[in-house]
């Protein structure tokens, strides 16, 4: 596998009466439910651009960054792109039994520490995330993710 060229920010919600069942519901919200998900650590190559997330045939190995809460109340995920001077990007993911704010502020903060780690400065700092409880299922799950190809 190559370095990719295109990432996507994702996010998706989904309930259902199994914990498994109510994350395939968030994966398939999110757009990436029928893809088989090679989980990735947490860089951002330099040259990658952001993209509308294209449609994977089904079965598709694709790689991503995720972040996913499950639970039986409130539920929230949250991924944090930061890029830095030198053009590399660097990805943080949270979730959570707690609010939204609380994992985007967590994420937030850790991207901010792994730019001071790298002895640089973040010039952009781009979050997406994902909240929910169940309302009408016994479960509830919350999906962010960054999404590579090309």
């Amino acid at each position: 596998m190559g370095v990719p060229k295109k990432y996507a920010l994702v996010s998706g919600t989904g309930e259902a009466d199994t914990s498994l069942a109510a994350f395939d519901a968030a994966l398939i919200d999110a757009g990436i439910g029928d893809c088989n998900l090679v989980e990735l650590s947490s860089i951002l190559p330099p040259n990658a651009e952001e993209d509308d997330l294209p449609e994977f045939p089904p079965g598709s190995i694709v790689p991503a960054v995720v972040a996913k809460a499950v639970g039986r109340g409130l539920v929230s995920s949250c991924i944090c792109v930061g890029r830095l001077e030198s053009g590399l990007g660097i990805v943080s993911e949270r979730a959570a039994t707690d609010s939204v704010e609380t994992v985007r502020r967590l994420a937030k903060r850790d991207v901010e520490e792994m730019a001071r780690l790298r002895g640089e400065k973040l010039v952009e700092v781009r979050t997406v995330t994902a909240s929910t409880e169940p309302e009408d299922a016994e479960w509830a799950a919350a999906v962010a993710a960054v999404v590579f190809w090309g």
